[in-house]
């Protein structure tokens, strides 16, 4: 299968952040390198987490980063700046404060300037940008943070950064993580789950599910998210889906549909071809999507956020991938099964998968 060719929107905003980094380069001096620190040897009060993107599972994969810092530093005040998302995903995460970026615009105008400047008067000793990748939009908050410490990855977007990192030979984003935190001196554990969620909010998803099922849940309950980025073409044939989810079905497991935002198109398709009493669910608050999926007993989604939240959240996945670059964005294997075949893989062969990982659980228990 051929790559996916990029969407016109995200090659203008390639060919914009290309101009605002030409421009900003004209006005700004490059920040002077700073010895790379050992931040366990240092005195840290405050401190800033940045990951300036509005996917879901980039903001899963910083988590770790949470908790490292607050390992390290148990009585510092520990921020952190991401999507609105997180304000809400993150909220029984061990922080002070969670600040958050937009793309609304012309409000944006108004609100970057009022962000900078609280951020600036906050005096963060650390300010680190955990993309571990060239992220233009990380490195300018974390350099205009002001921050006595401005670290991050050493690259195209450097320039505000007064301790850059060099790249790690690893490719994997579960892995490049721990790596990029042990060379300031932060040791990071990176293992589900990551994502626990109070009893009340486990119940209630439970519940949920349970109604969604009409009370006839077996003890098996297998979720399927049938999205993933169309615009990189990510998402498996709904008609693929289908097939699986009705085989899923013919075995006697409980199977519920997830959708997201982008894939609500997808209703009228899969309402038409599913049996009746498969339920479809779109849940937009986020916290309640977590409460659904973590009840999950198997979890089957193509590359996408809540591949990754499910591996937060400790549930076994199926990950259907479209493209060879697994490597790089897949969870770690001991919770999650990557299907892929240069060809596209079958629902027959994602099945026999699902079934695999159903037929070890049942054994265990």
């Amino acid at each position: 299968m051929l790559p996916p060719v990029k969407p016109v929107r995200y090659r203008l905003d390639q060919w914009l952040r290309n101009t605002v980094h030409y421009l900003t380069g004209l006005v700004t001096t490059r920040e002077k390198e700073q010895p790379q620190p050992n931040l366990a040897n240092e005195e840290i009060k405050k401190l800033l987490i940045v990951r300036a993107t509005f996917r879901l599972g980039d903001s899963v994969i910083a988590i770790p980063a949470i908790f490292s810092f607050r390992k390290l530093f148990p009585n510092a005040r520990i921020d952190f700046l991401g999507p609105p998302l997180v304000v809400e995903l993150f909220k029984d995460l061990p922080l002070d404060n969670v600040f958050t970026i937009t793309r609304s615009y012309p409000g944006s105008g108004l609100y970057y300037p009022m962000l900078l400047h609280q951020l600036r008067s906050t005096a963060y000793d650390v300010a680190a940008d955990v993309s571990c990748s060239k992220s233009a939009m990380g490195a300018f908050l974390v350099g205009f943070s002001a921050a006595r410490f401005r670290i991050g990855l050493r690259g195209k977007w450097d320039r505000w950064f007064n301790v850059r990192v060099n790249k790690a030979s690893e490719i994997n984003k579960y892995k490049i993580l721990p790596r990029y935190l042990q060379s300031l001196g932060v040791e990071c554990d990176f293992a589900a789950p990551l994502l626990v969620l109070s009893k009340p909010e486990q119940e209630a998803g439970r519940d949920k599910l349970h109604c969604l099922l009409n009370g006839a849940a077996c003890r098996t309950i297998v979720g399927v998210f049938v999205g993933g980025r169309k615009s990189w073409a990510k998402r498996w044939p709904v008609r693929n889906f289908c097939e699986l989810i009705t085989s899923l079905k013919s075995r006697g497991l409980s199977v519920v549909v997830f959708i997201g935002p982008e894939e609500r198109d997808l209703i009228g398709s899969l309402r038409a071809t599913l049996d009746a009493n498969i339920p479809i669910v779109f849940e937009p608050a986020v916290k309640k999507f977590v409460a659904l999926v973590s009840n999950c007993h198997l979890f089957v989604t193509c590359d996408s956020g809540p591949m990754h939240l499910a591996y937060a959240l400790g549930v076994p996945t199926v990950a259907i991938f479209l493209h060879p670059n697994f490597d790089r964005w897949a969870p770690p294997a001991d919770l999650v099964r990557v299907v892929y075949e240069p060809a596209g893989c079958t629902p027959e062969e994602v099945l026999g998968i699902c079934t695999e990982i159903l037929a070890v659980r049942d054994h265990a228990a």
